[in-house]
């Protein structure tokens, strides 16, 4: 069994030609030959030294042939298995099947002043109960739901939200790489059975920090998957136009790629793409923008013509501050665009404002607005029974389908039913109080707390518990606590 995810069932959007697509990649690959990626690693450097890229040492980068490239994207897995505590939430990336993500935040907001302010450990604790019940969330982020929780010294925040996610969020999540918090994530996971995957974030252009290239290392070695991100901001540290940030996101891609499969061939990776515009006005991202989700399109197409899965973080976030008419659009066509495009993955639910904020209410409404990306996805059945034409001819013209076995059978297979979206009608709307979304959202965030209770044994709960002890004595000990 695995987690159920969303199939779409029609061929993938596609916004570039055939032509287009290999023009991208030998431009890629033309980056990776003539300029290189940039790794701040020594222990990076030579893993790809021995794998036949010219390094230089003194400028900590390394050049990769086209062959190697190619001899490495073929050895990458085209679908493969991330495990969850429980076996029915397993993920299998690949194919046809489009999961959904947490997007993480940076403070909780408050709903009804608007303005943000670090969370407790108790209120993260509480966010991640709520994300492990909605069905229509498959997995998460590191550093997530909250980037900084009050109380916590960064050094401790990663494995902190790692402790918080594996005792409370049941479900696949994503591994950290700040000071080697990877080391306690990977310990952590192996200590309760679950698989995490590794991040290996870029600082763009076309370099990746020691930490990263650490945590990619150590979790191919520990067999876990590798997700190799693009992060440019168009503009500033990728080309201004969407074809020039393309080819530059891809050879920071294929940079992690290649050192991934240098350190274990056939470890499972896919790659993660949160390119943006920048506002030009102030230099901030512009979240929630056409032009993000056109990049995501293009990521998803061009990953496809290669075998990789590929995820979308970009459409999971909104320039608004509050959850408003502009959040849902936003968020809601990012993440449509991003499914329909052959997307395997889409970080959206819970983010408010870039990675500013987060909430549960809105993680809530969020699963409401995927069961609905999802709905559409299904796409239509055509049989005989939902052609429907002998019942048709039945019914005629004076005849009536509710009474109908038909409609009794299919009303509810065909169809979506949001959990907290106003379906009522306007006389029962008044009558039931005028309630809003968000205190619908509010009502089953309450309801899911009461009655939530851990998945993990208290003799699981205590090894967690002494990891974090562990880290908390390492960092003691290296003079950064």
């Amino acid at each position: 069994m695995a987690a159920k995810g969303f199939i779409r069932n029609f061929k993938p959007l596609e916004i570039l030609t055939e032509e287009q697509v290999e023009a991208a990649h030998r431009g890629a690959l033309d980056i990776l030959e003539t300029t290189g990626i940039r790794y701040e690693s020594k222990r990076g450097l030579k893993i790809m030294e021995k794998g036949g890229c010219v390094v230089d040492y003194d400028k900590m980068t390394a050049k990769v042939s086209p062959g190697l490239v190619t001899e490495c994207i073929n050895a990458c897995p085209r679908s493969f298995r991330m495990r969850a505590l429980d076996p029915d939430k397993d993920i299998i990336m690949g194919g046809n099947t489009v999961y959904t993500c947490l997007f993480a935040g940076n403070h909780i907001v408050d709903l009804d002043t608007w303005e943000t302010r670090p969370a407790t450990i108790e209120e993260n604790n509480d966010a991640c109960k709520v994300a492990d019940c909605l069905e229509y969330i498959h997995a998460s982020t590191s550093y997530t739901p909250y980037c900084e929780m009050e109380g916590v010294p960064p050094v401790m925040m990663l494995p902190t939200s790692a402790w918080s996610r594996m005792k409370y969020f049941s479900k696949v999540s994503r591994v950290g790489s700040i000071a080697n918090s990877h080391i306690w994530e990977i310990k952590m996971a192996q200590a309760i059975g679950v698989d995490v995957w590794g991040a290996m974030e870029g600082t763009a252009p076309l370099s990746y920090p020691e930490t990263t290239v650490e945590c990619a290392i150590e979790c191919a070695k520990a067999g876990f998957p590798v997700a190799s991100c693009a992060g440019g901001l168009l503009g500033a540290n990728h080309p201004a136009t969407l074809a020039g940030g393309l080819i530059t996101g891809m050879a920071e891609v294929i940079g992690s790629i290649v050192l991934v499969q240098l350190v274990k061939r056939g470890n499972a990776v896919f790659v993660d793409s949160f390119d943006h515009p920048q506002n030009m006005s102030n230099g901030s991202f512009i979240f929630g923008s056409p032009i993000a989700f056109l990049y995501s399109v293009m990521w998803s197409q061009v990953w496809r013509a290669r075998g990789i899965p590929s995820t979308a973080g970009a459409p999971g976030t909104s320039s608004s501050k509050k959850i408003d008419y502009q959040c849902g659009y936003e968020k809601c066509m990012g993440a449509l665009l991003a499914a329909l495009s052959g997307a395997h993955m889409i970080s959206s639910a819970g983010g408010l404002t870039g990675e500013l904020s987060y909430h549960p209410v809105l993680s809530i409404i969020d699963n409401d607005m995927l069961g609905a990306v999802g709905c559409f996805l299904n796409g239509v059945s055509f049989n005989h029974e939902t052609l429907a034409l002998d019942l048709i001819e039945a019914v005629g013209s004076t005849g009536f389908y509710l009474d109908k076995a038909h409609t009794r059978n299919w009303w509810k297979l065909e169809h979506y039913f949001p959990k907290v979206s106003d379906l009522q009608t306007y006389t029962d709307w008044l009558a039931n109080g005028k309630k809003s979304i968000l205190e619908n959202a509010k009502e089953r965030m309450n309801e899911i707390l009461a009655s939530y209770k851990c998945k993990l044994s208290e003799e699981k709960q205590q090894e967690l518990d002494d990891i974090l002890e562990e880290a908390r004595k390492y960092y003691k000990e290296k003079g950064m606590l």
